[in-house]
């Protein structure tokens, strides 16, 4: 699919939430009217006095208020989802994968608007709080190579049940995008569980820990991240000087949530972040189309730190 295209798909669903927003203030208006006539009419306020004139007031202004806005969402599902829902779609199934796939070192790709990792996939990885099953939710999977690597990336939120003031409450643990890159380098292949979270975040997104918590020999990086590893030797010959310092530009980059875990020949990275795949219909294609190849960035950084000596 073309730019120019979807750019033509992107200002159509635009122009018709204007057109929404017009016709929504011009029912508001119709509303007011039939509403002030409704409070006039023989039977009406006039024969009211004190506190049944207020509340009769209030009444009328509610019912307007109510009919008003539920025109309005009304309108909105009929008319600019519909137009919505066709540019994302098209967007997502098509142009995402294709500007990833014109970038060099990317091939193979396939993309799953429904898939994504599973729980056990997200409790079993350990490098976000996996939350209770009912409420996990993962989509948009995007699956490939890069530069001969294996990766997956998806969006995932978790969440959990908490009471408060006595009443039960969904509430959201982590919300982003995590990355699965397989091949981990056979001379250097992780014993279990390596577990790397920046200090500041981690009362929000950890969930178990590796029993071991292990410190290197770079002070910066243990002032910044823990780790955690069920094989403290193994832990230190994987997190080598190079990779310690690829970690942490990753971190930097990113400016945000940020986990990793090695585990056998795998790495996984969680970030909160907004996804890569859900269109805007506010911004242009073409600077959506830079947010894509600057989204591609996260895998590649990602494969530095799995390539890393």
């Amino acid at each position: 699919m073309q730019e120019e295209q979807l750019e033509k798909m992107r200002l159509k669903a635009k122009n018709l939430e204007k057109v929404v927003v017009v016709l929504s203030v011009v029912m508001l208006l119709v509303y007011i009217a039939i509403g002030y006539l409704l409070a006039t009419q023989e039977n009406g306020i006039g024969t009211l006095s004190g506190m049944k004139a207020v509340i009769f007031i209030a009444e009328i202004i509610f019912v307007v208020a109510v009919v008003a806005v539920g025109t309005g969402l009304l309108l909105w599902l009929i008319i600019v989802k519909h137009a919505y829902d066709k540019f994302n779609l098209s967007f997502k199934s098509k142009y995402v994968q294709q500007v990833i796939s014109s970038i060099e070192g990317f091939e193979k790709l396939q993309y799953v608007p429904k898939g994504g990792f599973t729980w056990d996939d997200v409790r079993n990885a350990a490098a976000v709080n996996s939350g209770d099953k009912r409420y996990y939710d993962s989509e948009d999977l995007l699956m490939g190579e890069y530069e001969n690597i294996r990766f997956q990336i998806s969006d995932v939120c978790t969440r959990k049940m908490v009471r408060m003031s006595k009443k039960n409450r969904v509430e959201e643990i982590f919300s982003g995008q995590m990355i699965c890159l397989d091949q981990f380098d056979d001379t250097k292949r992780s014993n279990g569980h390596i577990q790397i979270f920046e200090k500041k975040f981690m009362s929000n997104m950890v969930g178990w820990k590796a029993e071991n918590e292990i410190h290197t020999e770079n002070e910066i990086f243990n002032s910044r991240f823990s780790v955690f590893a069920y094989d403290e030797h193994n832990a230190y010959y994987i997190l080598t000087p190079q990779r310690i310092e690829k970690i942490m530009h990753f971190a930097d980059v990113m400016n945000g949530q940020v986990s990793f875990v090695f585990r056998d020949e795998k790495l996984f990275v969680a970030v909160r972040r907004d996804s890569m795949f859900d269109a805007s219909m506010d911004e242009p294609v073409s600077k959506q189309t830079k947010n894509i190849i600057e989204d591609a960035e996260f895998i590649q950084m990602a494969k530095e730190i799995l390539i890393a000596s």
